[in-house]
């Protein structure tokens, strides 16, 4: 049976039962934390609540909310918190249109296109100075801790968290799987393009949703994430190859009338909407979750 749990207002799985207790015993999901799997119906319950979740353990001190009751507020004020998405709340809005997308894209980069083009470029300035020194290796090891840390910064923007530069980094936390998700993609990806052009298309678009899912569940390993994106890109595949379509063009005249600088304006709008059209089947796939 699959289990989804709930940390800080964010939604993590599908994992095992077995991988839930570890995180009991080790006190990483604490007793007010939430769970659910399909059995449950809608209602997300309490750790403490769970039959199956009850076993002996010293859970490890919790540390302050981020949710204090108005009464328990502290007298000086309060420092500016990022607001948190509570994944397990939304509600799903079924099957956007790319037309849709494309303009939630737009809204979520207005105010912040500067920030997306700083990312964007010094992605691409750090990987391109390291394959310099080191060729070929230092793609390999950088590559996905960054797109790990890209895809953050917009699905910060998606969701409307504050957000900065500094987060393109935050893919180095997870560095054993963002590196290993990289690789095994990459190997796929080659794989069934010596097939054909087609298999290759196909197969990066099934794989195109795992620097999101690691951005939410970075503990995930590689397989997984891979056998997630799969999953969950199942009857979207060719509304993303359709969606990245909608870029091409914007590609072409920037390299012909720019020499390529407007292209720093389109990978922002690419990496927006991505991120959208990764809310969109999140939030499709979870609710298929739910009805089953």
């Amino acid at each position: 049976m699959n289990w989804f749990y709930g940390i800080g207002g964010q939604q993590f799985g599908p994992v095992e039962l077995s991988a839930l207790l570890k995180m009991v015993s080790e006190g990483k999901l604490k007793e007010d934390d939430l769970v659910w799997h399909a059995g449950m119906g809608e209602q997300w319950q309490e750790v403490r609540r769970v039959p199956e979740l009850q076993i002996r353990s010293t859970p490890a001190p919790r540390p302050p909310s981020s949710f204090v009751p108005a009464d328990s507020q502290p007298a000086e004020p309060e420092p500016v918190r990022e607001p948190q998405v509570t994944l397990m709340d939304e509600p799903s809005e079924g099957r956007l249109e790319n037309a849709e997308i494309t303009r939630r894209a737009r809204a979520s980069l207005k105010g912040l296109w500067g920030l997306g083009i700083a990312v964007v470029l010094l992605q691409i300035l750090l990987v391109g100075l390291a394959n310099n020194i080191i060729p070929v290796i230092a793609g390999m090891v950088l590559s996905g801790p960054f797109m790990v840390g890209v895809s953050k910064v917009f699905l910060s923007m998606a969701r409307k968290q504050r957000t900065e530069v500094g987060k393109m980094f935050d893919g180095f936390q997870c560095f054993g799987n963002a590196i290993g998700t990289y690789l095994v993609s990459t190997i796929f990806i080659f794989l069934w393009s010596l097939l054909f052009l087609i298999p290759g298309i196909i197969a990066s678009m099934s794989y195109s949703m795992i620097y999101f899912i690691l951005v939410d569940d970075p503990k995930r390993e590689p397989g997984d994430v891979l056998s997630l994106s799969k999953d969950m890109m199942q009857g979207y595949k060719w509304q993303f190859f359709c969606l990245y379509l909608r870029f091409l063009g914007w590609s072409i005249l920037s390299v012909i009338f720019t020499l390529g600088v407007g292209l720093f304006w389109v990978f922002p709008y690419i990496q927006a909407s991505s991120a959208h059209f990764y809310e969109m089947v999140r939030k499709n796939y979870m609710e298929q979750y739910s009805a089953t």
